[in-house]
């Protein structure tokens, strides 16, 4: 009972802080090495709405290109639910939510969604237009194992608009396919209104 309290408490906290209505959209190119000294150039891009509405979680759509050394296709798509813990309220931004990790190549082994945890934390460095932080999907149910991380440095001159450049890891262990654990820096743009 103590602790529904006190995410009601934290989620109308936040929302009493959020804005009306906010919309980030972000792609850039992903530069990957899956260990076999070849490097991938992926794309990636997704899409988030924010709204005031306390207890009805927050949407992100992200899609990521990814091929291993053999070129097969192991791209996937996360349509991500989350709550904004700390928005506003202090120099740091928390998310909390859920991932469901959709994989469908090809007729491939790995084809299914796989449930993730969701933890977004970055930290507005005071008098400058940079932030710092990253994200941690983990998870995958009974038949994967997947942990997806990104550390990410975001530059934004503009109210709207910045660039943002990290190091994001991505382990997939699956039941029937194997590991695939492709690693490496990415930079790309975004914008927020």
């Amino acid at each position: 009972m103590k602790s529904a309290l006190l995410l009601s408490t934290a989620l109308l906290a936040s929302a009493a802080h959020a804005d009306i209505l906010g919309l980030t959209a972000e792609a850039g190119t992903y530069a990957s090495n899956s260990g076999e000294n070849n490097l991938d150039l992926n794309s990636y891009f997704g899409i988030a709405i924010e709204h005031p509405i306390p207890l009805i979680p927050n949407i992100r759509l992200q899609h990521q290109s990814m091929e291993d050394k053999f070129n097969n296709d192991l791209s996937f798509n996360d349509y991500t639910l989350y709550y904004e813990l700390l928005d506003g309220l202090t120099l740091l931004n928390l998310d909390v939510g859920a991932t469901f990790r959709k994989i469908d190549n090809n007729n491939s082994s790995i084809n299914g969604t796989y449930p993730l945890l969701y933890v977004s934390a970055f930290l507005d460095i005071p008098g400058t237009v940079f932030s710092v932080g990253g994200e941690l999907k983990s998870g995958g149910g009974s038949d994967a194992d997947i942990t997806d991380t990104t550390f990410k440095v975001k530059f934004q001159p503009l109210v709207f608009a910045g660039l943002e450049l990290g190091y994001r890891t991505v382990k997939e262990d699956f039941k029937s396919k194997g590991k695939i654990e492709p690693k490496g820096v990415f930079i790309g743009a975004f914008v927020d209104f």
